[in-house]
């Protein structure tokens, strides 16, 4: 009887610690959301740090709240994202919404861009298949929110008090290619 105790202790322990010790993948639709990294030569930058801490938990599609997402290894930097947790389903709409700070100049910003303002901020549409990316075109760096299909305006509108609060405006004329700088006399 004495022997049994632990006998019992000892395999008592290497059940729970199978149990325990057990890893499940995390569900692909709640667990880390993995994107790819596109570049972003300014993420680093203090502008998108400070934009990207003061993003809200939630987001609003107009539908709805969509949450923060945690976004899987390797994190693109200067990257967030918010919903997607149905975007096995194929359908755009069930697509994450993701924010993307520090990119490059747009290529499709020109002289006579269409502009949509949102809350005082200046943004350029630029259409892609299945979703359309809204790119901050007056602020000091480039700010990119990809909105899938079948997303409301709240989302873009939510986004706007943010980079409207965190972000210094510039100007959004392009420069003029054609023009020649002016040079100094002396």
């Amino acid at each position: 009887m004495a022997l049994a105790l632990p006998v019992l202790l000892v395999v008592g322990v290497l059940i729970a610690s199978q149990v325990l010790g057990r890893q499940t993948d995390p569900d692909p639709d709640t667990g880390p959301l993995a994107l790819a990294a596109v570049p972003v030569p300014a993420a680093a930058s203090a502008d998108c740090s400070r934009l990207l801490s003061g993003l809200p938990q939630e987001i609003n599609t107009g539908d709805g709240l969509l949450p923060r997402r945690v976004l899987a290894d390797p994190v693109p930097a200067g990257t967030v994202a918010w919903g997607g947790e149905k975007q096995a389903s194929g359908r755009p709409e069930d697509q994450p919404v993701v924010l993307r700070c520090g990119l490059p100049t747009p290529p499709e910003l020109g002289p006579t861009s269409p502009l949509l303002d949102v809350d005082g901020v200046d943004w350029l549409r630029i259409p892609g298949t299945g979703a359309t990316t809204w790119v901050t075109v007056d602020r000091a760096i480039f700010v990119g929110l990809t909105l899938p299909d079948g997303i409301g305006s709240g989302a873009i509108q939510d986004v706007s008090r943010g980079v409207k609060i965190t972000l210094v405006s510039r100007d959004t004329e392009p420069p003029d290619p054609t023009t020649v700088p002016a040079t100094p006399t002396r």
